[in-house]
């Protein structure tokens, strides 16, 4: 019997499937929109341990489509979501679908019988029913207008213009967009929304709201968004906008010393915020579902079983002899994308929907193991990771080992490992491998004359 992921794979081959959504989508075949374009996004792939449940495995995947509007001759973009299954489930599912989708948007749920998909179309969304609202022109323009500008503006809040921006895209968990607002008076203003399939977003915008008092006036901590409001009608967080440069865009040869040095002095800052109501993310916990993640990496590659079974034991092994960490406030996903460098020149730090109380090296790992996603040279990625960690352990003054860092870059790696896998993306296999061999050295100092090889 084949591994799940292989019956996907036509899938993940956006060639196949924009010559497939040409021939089955409804407008394509009235005629009305011509597919020049298809990528993909987020995909998620859902596996399970025990045999009996295989038939539940399923991929989903968010596709980005490129068209051209044949009324109106003017490029027309969607954003069209699946969820692909084995056998018949697919019919099954989009009778679920229908039942659960509102009234007005149950034609909007596809089903490509033959292909056993189950899809929508943006901004339709299985769990997030109020996202078409939110992202509606007429409908934001008199809520913003009528509500949130003049709580946090002067009563003059007429709109001229909106522009809408879909910064990030998660199916089913949750939506980022930026509107830039020009008002009548030739001001303008850009706000962000993010809207959320459950509830937190109002324990999130309690955290938010926290932190950001927290940095005003701090200049060793990151810059934050000024929450505007939680509306849990909608479900969704308002902040206002800031305005600089992706710190990846900025990061050179040149300055890496002096970036990564302010870097780890916001981040030990960040850490040392108090805040409550914040679960205890422990590193047996950290173990176990790592361990639960190798299981899964090796049935589906058994030809590194034995390289993800040595790496599970080294760290089972290891982790007994770090001592105990008073445990911080933690970003629970640190990573270069998610700060900003602003006009004058101070960093941003956003995305706050993981916090935890965890053992600091978890964000000074996480970060580091991510700068292995990226095509830097050998060279330039070794020099951050040891001017950044060399430089926490100056200045969070704790007594933190090579070893125990060391530790915490191997989960982190394996974990990037497994999500190169569930993520399902055309060089999966060659990403797992690069993430388990940087996992087998973990970390080596430059000093030493070492290499991650």
């Amino acid at each position: 019997m084949s591994e799940p992921s292989q019956e996907f794979a036509v899938f993940m081959d956006t060639a196949k499937m924009k010559a497939l959504f040409q021939q089955a989508l409804p407008d394509c075949l009235s005629g009305s929109w011509t597919l020049t374009d298809c990528q993909i996004q987020h995909p998620r792939y859902k596996t399970y341990l025990n045999p009996k449940s295989r038939d539940k495995s399923f991929l989903a995947l968010a596709y980005h489509l490129k068209g051209i509007n044949e009324l109106t001759h003017k490029e027309d973009d969607r954003i069209f979501y699946v969820k692909a299954y084995l056998g018949t489930r697919s019919y099954t599912e989009y009778l679920k679908a229908c039942y659960a989708a509102d009234s007005s948007h149950q034609d909007t749920v596809l089903h490509l019988a033959k292909y056993g998909m189950v899809g929508w179309f943006f901004p339709c969304d299985p769990v997030l029913p109020w996202l078409p609202k939110v992202l509606e022109p007429t409908h934001i323009r008199r809520y913003f207008s009528e509500f949130l500008l003049p709580q946090h503006h002067s009563p003059s809040c007429v709109i001229k213009d909106i522009a809408l921006s879909i910064v990030n895209y998660r199916p089913e968990i949750r939506c980022t967009y930026r509107y830039a607002i020009k008002r009548l008076s030739g001001n303008t203003q850009t706000i962000y929304g993010k809207t959320f399939a459950d509830e937190r977003g109002a324990e999130i915008h309690r955290r938010i709201a926290n932190l950001y008092q927290c940095s005003l006036g701090n200049t060793d901590n990151f810059v934050m968004a000024q929450p505007l409001c939680y509306d849990a009608t909608l479900r969704t967080i308002w902040l206002e906008g800031l305005h600089g440069h992706a710190f990846l865009d900025r990061l050179t040869d040149y300055n890496a010393e002096s970036f990564m040095i302010r870097l780890a002095r916001h981040l030990v800052d960040f850490q040392s915020i108090p805040l409550t109501g914040l679960d205890i993310l422990s590193e047996d916990e950290q173990l176990a579902e790592i361990q639960k993640k190798a299981m899964k990496l090796k049935m589906a590659f058994p030809y590194l079983a034995k390289h993800i079974e040595a790496l599970v034991t080294d760290l089972c092994q290891q982790k007994s002899t770090h001592p105990l960490i008073v445990h911080r406030l933690s970003h629970g996903d640190f990573h270069i994308q998610q700060l900003l460098l602003l006009d004058d020149n101070r960093m941003a730090l956003f995305d706050f929907d993981e916090l935890a109380m965890a053992n600091p090296l978890v964000d000074v790992a996480n970060f580091c193991a991510d700068l292995y996603s990226f095509n830097f040279t050998k060279h330039f990625t070794e020099k951050l990771i040891n001017r950044l960690f060399t430089a926490y352990k100056i200045a969070s003054e704790t007594d933190i080992s090579d070893a125990h860092f060391t530790w915490h870059i191997r989960v982190q790696l394996l974990t990037r490992a497994y999500r190169a896998y569930i993520q399902q993306k055309p060089d999966h296999e060659q990403l797992i491998s690069q993430f388990l061999k940087a996992a087998e050295l973990g970390y080596v100092t430059q000093q030493a004359g070492s290499s991650y090889g």
